[in-house]
């Protein structure tokens, strides 16, 4: 029998990623998520008592465990459960419960993040037993406080970067709700001088085109997020987010961080990419994949 062409190809061969990827401990996985809790925690309770009551909008605790909820606004940041089997072992129970909080607030799709040292092993399946299914997820990144060459690693023409302030907070604001088609400026402005919070905006023309913020906790532990827009999903460019990106590395070197998070929230099969290489320049590296879980949309059912 004559042996089919497609027999004969070799398989290609892997394509080697162009960032870092590290074989992490579950005590930095802890660290990594921490820092994101921490910016959340904090986040929350600038909110404006007012702005909170009028979008239904809290966040709630139980030891260690920490979940948002939002009626009105139905985001994934609004509406997850941040560190299930994080920082202690998930069980059935703890879950269930979560579930039942959801559905009792209204809320039809509640998040959850998985990461490869969530706990227990099998939490998962407990997710998928219950209905929830994967639902994308986003690369977490990571760096320490190792100090960047003197010259700008990027620069795009006719583009500064700047220190949001009181003076041009409204434009950060009204810039990040407008790209996400939020109500959130009143929330976004109590963030403008807030100790710990340092935002950022790119502008070309005088006009806000870019921005992200940065969170730095008690412990140097810094999150970076309140990023608009998303490069690779709101935008095919990435230019500007790299530029702001070292503008966040190199004043949170400045003001203490010992440690960077982010996240690349477009992931590539091959970890290849724009996203990919502008984090290396920066020396962020790969800790792991975190894996989202969520009911599909009713109209997907």
């Amino acid at each position: 029998m004559q042996t089919a062409l497609s027999e004969l190809q070799l398989p290609p061969e892997p394509h080697p990623p162009v960032i870092a990827i590290e074989d992490v401990s579950r005590d930095l996985s802890r660290i990594l998520e921490r820092a994101e809790v921490q910016a959340w925690l904090d986040l929350y309770a600038a909110a404006p008592a007012d702005f909170a009551a009028r979008q239904e909008l809290s966040l709630a605790r139980q030891g260690d465990l920490a979940w948002t909820t939002c009626t009105t606004i139905p985001f994934i940041h609004f509406n997850c459960v941040k560190n299930f089997g994080v920082d202690s072992e998930a069980n059935e129970s703890q879950l269930d419960a979560l579930l039942a909080h959801y559905r009792a607030a209204g809320i039809s799709r509640p998040w959850f993040y998985v990461n490869p040292h969530s706990e227990p092993s099998r939490l998962r399946c407990w997710l998928e037993a219950r209905g929830l299914q994967r639902q994308g997820g986003w690369e977490r990144i990571y760096r320490e406080a190792e100090p960047l060459p003197s010259e700008p690693l990027f620069t795009v023409d006719g583009v500064s970067i700047e220190r949001v302030t009181m003076a041009t907070a409204s434009d950060w604001a009204g810039f990040i709700d407008r790209s996400y088609r939020l109500p959130t400026s009143p929330w976004l402005l109590a963030l403008v001088g807030r100790p710990g919070w340092h935002h950022y905006i790119a502008k070309r023309n005088g006009a806000v085109a870019a921005a992200r913020s940065l969170f730095i906790g008690a412990d140097g532990a810094a999150w970076s997020g309140i990023d608009a827009p998303v490069p690779g999903i709101m935008t095919p460019s990435f230019d500007l987010d790299a530029v702001l990106g070292e503008a966040l590395v190199r004043d949170g070197i400045a003001a203490g961080a010992k440690l960077f998070v982010a996240d690349i929230e477009a992931p590539h099969r091959e970890r290849d990419g724009p996203a990919y290489r502008n984090y290396a320049r920066l020396g962020f590296r790969i800790a792991y994949f975190r894996c989202h879980y969520s009911y599909l949309p009713a109209s997907s059912n």
